[in-house]
């Protein structure tokens, strides 16, 4: 029987989004994951899946762990569940958690699904795997190099999956040979000094002379790793910190919860409404029902202008711009789009729109540099081992 190999396996764990690139194949899975039991898992879908790309929408998979076989439902087929989003209230402990790792099980069978030769092609290699940790809880260890060795060995040797859902059922050994952890915020600069092939990329040129803080805007968190010029590596712990009190999610939370309710039954739905809709002139939503229209720009707006206004004062306690100098910010992760227009308008404001234009960065793809970063780091450890 053949092997189905994986050469690179590169996967960025978000508060609300998986992302993955695998063999330079991108695709992503929002992080709801509901257990059921084996009764449930085997009675929940009614019909099979024809085109396997569907099953990105339907993951149901097991796996054996701490000698129990547990079900999951993964993704948009958990989004409804009342218990799907139960971790995005609290700061989310990825090292502990058993969502990355399900969410990588989850990955690893819709690839399969999607790339082997056949469903019989059941022994998975992964030659390199390598993810990221927030820095609030790389700082959890006296060196940073605890906690990513602890996340690292989470995912090498040997794992398990099934898959339920009807249609591509098949079961998974895989092997994974060399694990990596990085920095969030701080690695994603290499998504700007490099390419995918591995070249020097002319737009890091801008950063030659400046120091520059990366600010990597999550849903629970916020990253920020002062860099020296040249887009170096951080120099000490100090230049790394983390905003852990001001958590997005959180804040549109409350606004769902006091003017929201009738149009948003869950933070997930409004923080999904959001981000599809942030580039149109205005944020409407029709009920599907009655069918009337309803405009929530101004609502929606000015909710996140307050936050923009927050996470500035907070970040400027954080780093206080250094006497006669100014230093550059690029402004990453998937809210760091949704906030382009806020954030902006906020600096335009206190320090005018040549400061904003010439020293606040907002880059094409911000929402996937950590993942890039991922790639090239990937790629190069990769090719350097077989030179």
């Amino acid at each position: 029987m053949s092997v189905f190999k994986i050469k690179r396996f590169n996967k960025d764990s978000g508060n609300s989004i998986e992302q993955f690139l695998v063999n330079g194949y991108y695709f992503d899975i929002i992080t709801n994951v509901v257990e059921l039991s084996k009764k449930e898992a085997y009675a929940h879908f009614t019909s099979r899946i024809d085109d396997p790309k569907e099953f990105l929408k339907n993951i149901l998979i097991s796996s054996t762990m701490d000698d129990q076989e547990r079900f999951f439902l993964v993704g948009e087929a958990a989004e409804n569940h009342q218990l799907g989003n139960k971790h995005i209230a609290k700061l989310h402990n990825k090292v502990e958690s058993d969502i990355p790792y399900i969410c990588f099980l989850a990955g690893a069978a819709y690839y399969h699904v999607l790339h082997a030769e056949n469903p019989n092609q059941s022994d998975v290699e992964i030659d390199y795997f390598s993810t990221m940790l927030p820095i609030w809880l790389l700082k959890k260890g006296d060196k940073f190099a605890e906690m990513q060795d602890q996340m690292a060995a989470r995912f090498r040797g040997e794992h398990n999956v099934m898959i339920v859902t009807p249609g591509v059922e098949r079961t998974l050994s895989i092997k994974v040979a060399t694990t990596k952890c990085r920095i969030e915020g701080a690695d994603a600069r290499w998504a700007i000094k490099k390419n995918f092939k591995l070249e020097d990329n002319e737009l890091a040129n801008q950063f030659n002379d400046f120091q520059t803080l990366m600010h990597d805007i999550g849903g629970g968190t916020c990253d920020l790793a002062f860099l020296p010029a040249g887009l170096k590596a951080p120099k000490n712990r100090s230049a790394l910190q983390s905003l852990t009190d001001i958590s997005y999610l959180q804040h549109i939370e409350k606004l769902r919860t006091e003017k929201l309710l009738e149009f948003f039954p869950d933070v997930r739905s409004l923080e999904k409404f959001i981000y599809e809709n942030i580039n149109n002139s205005k944020l409407k939503i029709v009920d599907g029902s009655s069918g009337k229209t309803t405009d929530l720009t101004k609502l929606i707006h000015d909710s996140l202008r307050s936050y923009a206004k927050i996470y500035n004062a907070k970040v400027e306690n954080t780093f206080p711009l250094p006497q006669g100098k100014i230093y550059k910010n690029v402004y990453l992760g998937g809210n760091g789009t949704v906030l382009q227009k806020f954030i902006e308008e906020v600096i335009i404001e206190k320090y005018g729109k040549e400061i904003q234009e010439q020293y606040h960065i907002f880059l094409p793809d911000a929402g996937k540099l950590n993942l890039y970063a991922l790639e090239i780091l990937s790629l190069n450890e990769t090719a350097a081992a077989t030179a």
